[in-house]
């Protein structure tokens, strides 16, 4: 599998077996068809032109596009996207240094970014800015595209293509020195836009995948302690990141009202919910950013707290047939990006939850399949794409039944 050449790509394409984990389709489906329902209705007061055009890119550029990806992703082998790992990680590079020219361009002329992206309205393609923030290109007739989106995705293959044809014995610093170096250069150009939040996030997707494959407690506790006081310095230090963190101890701030807002809402919805479409505060215009962040309120005031709880177990679901994939996996590499998945979107979807609930800083991280974003959807749905393949090598067998702990014999070269 290993061997597998990129002139291949059709022939794997055509060969590669329907074995999927439809347990994972079928969660997955679940989580669309309810995340379309419920950003309908977060989007319904919103008015009828930006409910159509809002409503009709996630249907279109988010679900539609993102399935067929899905789908191409699901028959064609992972391992070629390993061959291609350093085609995949320049690409990323290219769309992230893309925005970051622009900043620094801004920054070292002390020009305020909007004032800048201002004056180049008029390319084609050019950066984007939302609340402060330039993370996003934006493409004559097409959705804005966010590409540290595409880093979650191709820095994991690109750890876990060199995590492939090591055993667990040979994982070393000077082993993992090339996969560290695209991490931090990553990590800086995302850092520019700025946008600490999806650098952690990465972190911890990586690491994951470290973990499966029992890399040595000493290079995942070092590579832990780094980000957290790294992650913690930058929070501390930086005005608006700082605010959000101060905003869990203090109510009277602008985020926590934000907040405490949407709190009141979930509160409204009691057990059982006002009915599909009847969320107060959404018809009252007090949830900010209702149909992206804050969504899970409106579903919470709407559906109530059973129905919100069943529905949010669906990410637990993920995250242990993700899993599961990961220990049928058929070679370390495999067992990475499946881990590396399921922590990436079930993570994201706890954040998420964890921002709304006041427990950590609200950082803006989208429900994964439900929040409104192109962007995210497409590279949510790709990622599952290369779940779904990577269970259709498993071990068919066991797939559906307790797994033992992954055998020294599965680490061999190739």
């Amino acid at each position: 599998m290993s061997q597998l050449k990129p002139r291949q790509f059709i022939k794997s394409f055509q060969q590669q077996n329907v074995n999927y984990d439809w347990q994972l389709v079928g969660v997955i489906v679940a989580l669309i068809v309810g995340g379309l329902a419920f950003l309908a209705s977060a989007l319904a007061t919103a008015g009828i032109f930006s409910f159509q055009s809002e409503f009709l890119k996630q249907l279109v550029f988010g679900v539609w596009l993102g399935s067929v990806l899905a789908f191409i992703l699901a028959k064609v082998d992972y391992h070629y996207w390993f061959i291609h790992k350093n085609k995949l990680l320049l690409g990323t590079v290219v769309l992230l240094g893309f925005i970051a020219v622009f900043i620094l361009i801004a920054d070292l002329l002390k020009i305020p970014r909007d004032v800048l992206l201002a004056n180049i309205n008029f390319l084609p393609i050019k950066p984007y800015a939302a609340n402060g923030a330039i993370r996003w290109i934006s493409i004559s007739f097409l959705p804005n595209f966010q590409p540290s989106e595409l880093a979650k995705l191709t820095i994991l293959i690109y750890f876990a293509a060199f995590l492939n044809n090591l055993k667990s014995e040979e994982i070393s610093w000077m082993k993992l020195k090339k996969p560290v170096y695209a991490f931090i250069l990553t990590s800086f150009l995302i850092l520019l836009q700025p946008d600490l939040g999806t650098v952690i996030l990465i972190a911890l997707i990586v690491l994951s995948g470290m973990w499966i494959v029992k890399t040595p407690i000493k290079i995942l506790a070092i590579l832990g302690i780094v980000v957290i006081i790294g992650g913690s310095i930058l929070t501390l230090t930086y005005g608006y990141r700082r605010n959000r963190f101060e905003a869990i101890f203090n109510p009277d701030s602008g985020v926590a009202s934000q907040i405490s807002l949407g709190q009141l809402a979930i509160q409204k919805g009691g057990l059982w919910g006002l009915g599909y479409g009847n969320s107060e505060s959404k018809q009252q215009g007090l949830i900010y950013e209702g149909s992206t962040d804050l969504i899970i309120t409106i579903i919470a005031e709407e559906m109530g707290f059973v129905f919100t709880a069943a529905f949010l177990s669906l990410y637990l679901i993920l995250v242990y047939r993700s899993l599961q994939i990961a220990k049928n996996a058929p070679d370390p590499g495999g067992s990475a990006l499946a881990i590396g998945i399921g922590v990436w979107l079930g993570t994201q979807a706890f954040l998420n939850l964890a921002g709304v609930l006041g427990l950590l800083p609200l950082k803006g991280f989208p429900l994964p399949f439900v929040s409104e974003g192109g962007s995210a959807m497409v590279l949510n749905l790709m990622a599952i794409g290369v779940l779904l393949n990577i269970s259709s090598q498993g071990n068919v067998e066991k797939r559906f039944t307790p797994i033992p702990k992954l055998s020294k014999s599965k680490f061999v070269k190739g």
